[in-house]
């Protein structure tokens, strides 16, 4: 930003009380440089980033109507997104924050170790792939399954639908068992993310933080479109 230029009607305080001249010397410089506007926030949704220029709060939020789209799509880069969505893991695992991020899961006599504060997500053209590090006693050494959730492009948004695989790739004593569940917490990291950043972008006009109306996804950046909520107020009663 440019250098402003200094009040000369001001008196300086130097001034006031000792008559020295408002310019010390010709070779100061004239003005000083204004501060400069705030920067992008440090952090979202409680996890510090050392770029955040691609959040952008929505304008006006609080003026729209029920059931609106709130501006444009919020495109998120996957090396954000990972790093948000290891900040928010424990609420997704159901575990108390400040603690191991490595849960047990039990099923049917059988055990699988997870470590859910390996998970990473990445993205493609109309599709999300959510990756997470597993092992159990039959296994040598961890191995990473990753869930691949289909959803919309910015061109051809399909709001909340998702689909993925029947079965994960990886070790049969793994997938066998345990790909239903590795989904159901990959489909649950991308849900919780979309709607706490949503949540993030403002609040609609009863005062509630937007949430996500479509999830998308193009190479390397996952695509938000926050809206607010629809009135549900009359849902359910009988017209008189």
């Amino acid at each position: 930003m440019a250098a402003g230029s200094p009040d000369e009607s001001a008196t300086p305080a130097s001034e006031a009380g000792g008559g020295r001249s408002k310019r010390a010397a010709a070779g100061r410089p004239a003005g000083r440089a204004r501060a400069q506007p705030a920067g992008p926030p440090a952090s979202i949704i409680g996890v510090p980033l050392a770029d955040a220029s691609w959040f952008r709060p929505v304008r006006g939020a609080g003026r729209l109507e029920p059931g609106t789209l709130a501006g444009k799509p919020l495109s998120v880069p996957d090396a954000a997104a990972t790093r948000l969505l290891r900040g928010i893991v424990h609420a997704v695992a159901d575990i108390p924050p400040d603690t191991s991020t490595i849960v047990v899961w039990q099923r049917d006599g059988s055990e699988l170790w997870v470590d859910v504060g390996t998970v990473t997500l990445s993205s493609l053209d109309g599709m999300v792939r959510v990756a997470v590090k597993v092992s159990c006693d039959q296994l040598g050494k961890p191995v990473v399954l990753t869930v691949p959730l289909k959803v919309g492009t910015p061109q051809a948004p399909v709001g909340l639908v998702m689909s993925s695989v029947d079965r994960l790739t990886g070790p049969d004593v793994v997938t066998a068992l345990w790909s239903d569940a590795v989904i159901a917490f990959g489909w649950e990291c991308l849900l919780e993310l979309s709607r706490q950043l949503c949540a993030q972008l403002g609040r609609d006009r009863a005062g509630l933080p937007l949430i996500p109306g479509a999830v998308a996804a193009a190479k390397g950046v996952l695509v938000l479109q926050a809206m607010s909520r629809n009135d549900l107020s009359q849902l359910g009663k009988v017209a008189r």
